[in-house]
């Protein structure tokens, strides 16, 4: 009798300690890149696209990340020009392993476009990335949302969908949204300016940030699932990332993130879940499920913001 006690007490103590230690959180993410080839403003030359391609390439070798990168076709062209340079880089991308997807030719806004505008704008940029990923054995089958807007009414955003599924596209959603295109732009011109102690001074601040954007996501994700979804980045190939990625990525090793490929992050649940939000922003796939679940207001608080100087600077 006092062994079968003992054993009794010992599963009861056994479960009470182990209730009392937290769940380890599950840390995974998928890299995704747009605007391929690069994003500049004030550097045009092919040595600077060279340069931000192959930083960031090296990056992401140096961490094991399989990225997926949205390519705006048009920016291989200049009017009826083509620059095989350009297309060059691009090749980098598909000999280094990642892959490409169709951001469409113009990157242009959906919610100031009929659906046959838009339906245009992404059959324009297929033939060149087609042609691409032959050449690597690879078919065309992602697609990303320019500024993520899906539709800014259900029947936009059903047409669509409709036709991206007509044409066998997969969608890439994300849930990490954010600002490192301000931060881009305002780095650049400090580069540009020849300022090296505020491009250091941006940089440092935007790494602490996308850290403090992932934290965001990932207590978002708990809030609205109750554990942490396979993540999805989205970032720009741009110079402040192709100068600060192995940063950046290191940190978000640091907090425990294990980089995965897009189609392990996809096969996560949660991105089957509904998504009504029919309206002109373009957010992270987390908040338009959230808003489809009845979240407002406060439910959102607390996202990183970008600092107003550093958007000015970017200006």
């Amino acid at each position: 009798m006092k062994k079968q006690l003992s054993a009794l007490l010992f599963v009861l103590l056994f479960f009470i300690v182990s209730s009392a230690i937290p769940q380890q959180i599950k840390r995974e993410i998928c890299v995704t890149i747009d605007d391929l080839p690069v994003v500049t403003k004030y550097f045009k030359d092919i040595d600077t696209y060279n340069y931000i391609t192959d930083n960031i390439l090296a990056a992401l070798k140096k961490h094991g990340i399989k990225a997926i990168g949205a390519v705006n076709a048009g920016k291989l062209y200049n009017g009826r020009t083509f620059y095989p340079e350009r297309y060059d880089l691009l090749k980098k991308w598909l000999a280094d392993g990642h892959d490409l997807s169709n951001h469409t030719f113009g990157h242009k806004n959906y919610n100031e476009l009929t659906f046959a505008e838009f339906k245009s704008d992404i059959t324009d940029g297929e033939p060149i990335l087609n042609n691409i990923l032959k050449e690597y054995g690879k078919e065309l089958k992602y697609f990303r949302h320019p500024f993520l807007f899906r539709g800014n009414t259900k029947e936009k955003a059903d047409s669509l969908q409709a036709y991206l599924d007509s044409r066998g596209y997969v969608v890439t959603p994300v849930t990490v949204d954010n600002g490192d295109y301000l931060y881009a732009a305002a780095y650049e011109k400090a580069k540009f300016d020849k300022n090296d102690s505020l491009s250091k001074v941006i940089a440092d601040e935007y790494v602490d940030y996308m850290g403090r954007v992932l934290d965001y996501y990932e207590n978002q994700s708990i809030k609205l699932f109750g554990y942490n979804v396979s993540q999805i980045l989205l970032v720009h190939a741009n110079l402040i990332n192709a100068d600060n990625f192995e940063r950046m990525f290191s940190l978000f090793e640091s907090k425990g993130y294990k980089f995965i490929t897009f189609d392990e992050a996809i096969k996560d649940s949660c991105y089957q879940s509904k998504d009504e939000f029919y309206k002109k922003a373009g957010i992270s796939w987390l908040h338009r499920w959230a808003y489809t679940q009845g979240h407002r207001g406060d439910y959102f608080k607390g996202e990183p913001e970008v600092p107003d100087y550093i958007e000015n600077l970017g200006k």
